[in-house]
């Protein structure tokens, strides 16, 4: 655990929250229950129609600043929003719906510390598939030119989210961030993901098919069999059938990954908030 000095770096970390009250409780106390204490929770609410501010003001923790939206901004619009009114040395990307284990930013402080040249980090994260009780542990490499985006730490900066990019996130890291410098990926599950049941994640359905869109998907993640296969699985995940998705992710596309039961991951990780 990290001893709180004057001289240790501050972490802002910052959540977009919509409509996020089933969720969001476990989401800040992941956040703030880190082994790493000097940090500064943002929270934008997107002009939530819940009760998302109600399960943020119960909180009586000073380190977190909550703002409110008269109107709804697109997430990175609102990520833009909060990154200018952050004070940490480092930045910290959290999704309203997703759990963090509790040594995640004290391990990437002390990466980041350790290694000038690098511009961010993130850390290999479980995928949480709700409808099915199943975790799979995805992984990058140690140096890597994304990472999951609820993992991402980076070095204060003038660095914003390019809002025109459907893609926004992976532009950020891949065309904004390397700019700078590398980004890591600890080799160490320190994020869970989680893929709702009610399909309402920003990542089920924000790419659509139009000249720009792919456009940009190839400018961002250049022309390779990778990104092509990337691209496929974009197009076709919504209109395949749920079983067939399934297949092709247990014997093709994900069939290297360790999976894991919910149940199983409980009794490996009593201490994380799912």
């Amino acid at each position: 655990m990290s001893d709180i000095k004057g001289t240790e770096k501050l972490v802002s970390i910052l959540i977009v929250a919509y409509n996020a009250d089933t969720f969001i409780d476990k989401t800040i106390r992941s956040c703030l229950e880190q082994s790493y204490q000097n940090i500064e929770l943002l929270i934008l609410d997107n002009k939530s129609r819940d009760n998302t501010v109600d399960v943020i003001t119960s909180f009586n923790d000073p380190r977190i600043r909550l703002y409110r939206n008269d109107r709804n901004f697109s997430p990175y619009d609102g990520l833009n929003y909060l990154i200018e009114r952050a004070a940490g040395d480092y930045i910290a990307i959290q999704d309203h719906d997703d759990i963090w284990f509790r040594e995640k930013i004290d391990a990437q402080v002390t990466f980041l510390n350790d290694n000038q040249d690098f511009i961010a980090c993130g850390t290999n994260t479980y995928f949480f598939y709700e409808n099915r009780n199943i975790l799979i542990l995805i992984d990058n490499p140690a140096v890597a030119d994304i990472v999951t985006h609820t993992s991402l730490v980076f070095r204060r900066g003038d660095f914003r989210y390019h809002t025109d990019y459907v893609l926004a996130d992976e532009h950020f890291m891949r065309r904004v961030l390397q700019r700078s410098g590398k980004i890591a990926c600890l080799q160490k599950p320190l994020c869970v993901h989680r893929m709702r049941a009610d399909a309402k994640n920003l990542s089920s359905y924000r790419f659509t098919l139009s000249t720009k869109n792919i456009k940009d998907f190839f400018m961002i993640n250049g022309v390779t069999i990778r990104s092509a296969m990337y691209f496929c699985y974009l197009l076709t995940r919504d209109v395949l059938p749920e079983s067939l998705v399934w297949y092709i992710r247990k014997n093709i596309t994900l069939r290297k990954k360790e999976w894991i039961s919910l149940s199983a991951f409980k009794d490996r990780h009593p201490n994380v908030l799912l």
